[in-house]
């Protein structure tokens, strides 16, 4: 029995990783939208984002500061430049180790990279790597 406890546990665990980044992107795209929408109080249209404003402090205490260091969101474009200055530096870099270099939240690095793939500023390289597309 403490045998299938014990994996419905990991199992829930395994799940709950796989769903954070989800949750922080719908947190995100509720604030974009909140921020589209003129609402720039923070109590926004949605009752669930006005009925926890602790949570979302406590989550966003906890992410991981911008490249510049410091604990305050990243300016327009910095995630973006240093992701791109770390995979010029070093070709065929996985996002985890981007993430960990920079200090960036992996979810971000992850989002950011697929744009730069899709954007063919990025080309996959290895199993989990990617580079600078080279010039056409």
């Amino acid at each position: 029995m403490a045998d299938l406890v014990g994996q419905i546990q990991r199992d829930i665990e395994k799940r709950l990783r796989e769903l954070r980044p989800l949750i922080e992107e719908k947190e995100q795209l509720e604030a974009v939208l909140a921020a589209l929408s003129g609402d720039h109080t923070g109590n926004g249209s949605s009752s669930a984002s006005a009925a926890r404003p602790r949570a979302r402090a406590a989550a966003s205490a906890a992410r991981a500061p911008y490249a510049g260091g410091k604990s305050r969101r990243a300016p327009r474009g910095a995630n973006r430049e240093a992701i791109l200055k770390v995979v010029g530096e070093r070709p065929g870099i996985s996002a985890s180790e981007v993430a960990e270099i920079t200090n960036i939240a992996k979810p971000t690095v992850h989002t950011t990279i697929s744009q730069l793939k899709r954007k063919g500023i990025l080309e996959p390289e290895g199993a989990n790597g990617v580079r600078l597309a080279e010039a056409s």
